[in-house]
Parts: C-alpha cells; structure tokens; sequence
C-alpha cells in the first residue's frame, strides 16, 4: 500500500511537467506565428505607403504628421521638385512655386526637425527622384550648432536606404495602429493626407496659449541675442549639406533658402552671436558657389518684413502672408535660372 502511494505521487508532478512543457510550446509557437503573421501582414500592407514589398496599387496614407506621411510623399512621381526644411518651412505652397516655375513641387518639411533628420528625407526623395528639376533646402541657425544630435521622436528607419534597418523600425504598435488608418483611409473614407504636403498651421498657431502674449513681445524692443552656443565657430552641419548637393546632379536648379525671423530673433549688431552667425551664412554661401545651379537666398538680417510683428505668429514662425513673398522671391530665383 505504501509502495503504491509513493509510485502514484511520483507520478504526478512528472505528468504536470510534461503538460507545462507542452504548454509552453505551443505558447511559444502560438506567439511566433502570431508575430510572423503581423510582420507579414504590416511588410505587404506597407502602412507608410514607402512602396517596398508591399502588395497593395493603392497609393497614400491617411492625415497625419510629416514624419510620418511624407515617406509616401517622398516617391510620388507627380512631383519632380522638393522642398526640404522644417516648420520654418512647413508654410511654403507647392502650388505657388508651381506657377511660378513650371515645375510640380512637394513640400517634406518635417517639423522640429534639424539636419540629421532632413538629410535622410532628401534622401529618400532622391532614391525616387534621380534627376529632380529643382531642390530648395531650408537652412537657419540650427544648421550653425557646435555639434548635431539626433531627435528621440524621428523615424530614421522610416528613411532608411537600408531595407533590413527598415524591417528592424518596422515592427512596433505604432506601425499597426497607422495601418489600420492607411486602410481606413483607402477603403473606408477616411482623411487622405494632401500629395503636395502643403500644411498652413496658421489656425494651430492662433489657437496657442500665449499666442498674443508672444504678439505684445514682438512689438517690444527686446533685447537681442548677444552670447553664442558655438564660440569655436565649427559648423559640422556644412558637410551634411555638402553632401546633400553632391548627390544632386548637375541640371538640378537648387536653392539654399534661409527663412525670415523677427528681428527680436536675431544677434545684436556686432555681437559675438552676430559674428559666428554671420561665418556660419558665410560657409553656406561658399558651399553654394562651388555648385553653378545652387544660389544662397538669405531672407534672414535686419529687413522690414522682419520688423513688422503682424508678419510672425512668434519670433520664428512668419505667416502665409510672408510665406508667399518669401516663395516668390525662391520661384524668382528659379525662373531665373530656367531663362539662362
């Protein structure tokens, strides 16, 4: 009677062994083939529309953020032109310098966005693109820091010429949740993202807390930057836009375009800031003499657009009325090289 006992309760935690074993296994497997299916399901439905290996014709995503839409944007071939930059670019209208040009632009302005992040979107547009007809590059202080440093919320593997970098990016709740919009999008009615990538935030900017308190501190006479982040006056960014125009060809008509600022926003006349500012423009513009189709438009310095506060939402951010005088005067310089 005891020998039997002994024999049955032995038994026992040998048979739950085995069934957690199993379990665990086929847990396992469960979770594997789960994984395998969503990464196959988000490779071929493509959420971002960035046309590798995907299985759906359809093309373009649904509204969202410009890091996030304009990977689909970036291989549109209705476009042979592009705009690059960040916010401070953001309100440049394809549409006018269409007209103003013959060509057909697109705008992959990507806000907050410096030029470790506008390199890879260049980039892309350029992998689609091999001969575009023009380029403007938004350059402004953030392209004269000491030193570059990537942003936390940019997806460079969105980006990436690499497709297993891509795959890596690719498999993140994220990357459902805008597949489930793109096909919502596609198939459902919902809000596709404008082609062109034109974004006027004029609403957005209005509708800020501290919208009219940054108005009233325009129209002081503030006091101006005097002190600089970068004394030794090096530039890395100036090999990243070296490289950038090395990679367009020879025909491509390409402007270096820097945006206006309130004047509350710029160096104090003969301060050390002004000084490192001014040899920062003065390595853009050496940049660009090196390469016959690439002008430097300078719309920065003490002008009277920049004076006049009703042309900013803050001292960064001018609005549509000054984006369009700032657009004609890059579609003049572009008209102006086609009659050459």
């Amino acid at each position: 009677m005891s020998s039997s006992t002994s024999s049955s309760d032995s038994a026992t935690p040998s048979r739950d062994a085995r069934r957690w074993r199993r379990f665990a296994w086929t847990f396992a497997l469960a979770l594997a083939v789960l994984l395998a299916g969503l990464t196959g399901g988000l490779v071929l439905l493509d959420p971002y529309d960035t046309g590798r290996f995907t299985l759906l014709s359809a093309r373009g995503v649904a509204e969202g953020p410009p890091w996030q839409v304009n990977a689909s944007r970036a291989r549109d071939q209705r476009f042979d032109s592009v705009v690059v930059g960040n916010s401070r670019m953001q309100m440049l209208e394809p549409e006018r310098l269409d007209r103003l040009t013959g060509r057909r632009f697109v705008n992959l302005s990507v806000l907050r966005s410096g030029p470790l992040e506008e390199q890879p979107v260049f980039e892309t547009f350029l992998r689609h693109h091999r001969a575009p007809r023009a380029a403007v590059i938004g350059v402004d202080e953030l392209w004269c820091r000491p030193q570059q440093k990537r942003g936390s919320q940019f997806p460079y593997w969105l980006y990436s010429a690499s497709n297993q970098e891509y795959l890596h990016g690719l498999v993140r709740y994220q990357a459902v949740e805008q597949m489930m919009r793109r096909l919502s999008a596609l198939y459902g009615g919902a809000e596709m993202a404008r082609p062109d990538g034109y974004w006027d935030y004029t609403t957005v900017y209005l509708g800020k807390t501290g919208a009219q308190a940054k108005q009233d501190a325009m129209k002081s006479s503030a006091s101006r930057p005097v002190d600089t982040d970068n004394p030794d006056r090096v530039f890395p960014a100036m090999t990243i836009l070296g490289d950038m125009l090395a990679a367009l060809p020879a025909s491509t008509q390409t402007v270096l375009a820097w945006p206006p600022t309130h004047i509350n926003f710029q160096p104090q006349p003969h301060s050390l800031a002004e000084a490192v500012l001014n040899q920062c423009k003065a390595q853009i513009r050496d940049i660009a003499s090196r390469h016959p189709n690439v002008t430097f438009l300078d719309w920065g310095g003490d002008r009277p657009v920049n004076r006049d506060p009703a042309n900013f939402h803050d001292e960064i951010h001018f609005r549509k009325n000054l984006a369009g005088q700032f657009a004609d005067a890059i579609g003049a310089v572009l008209a102006a090289k086609l009659t050459r």
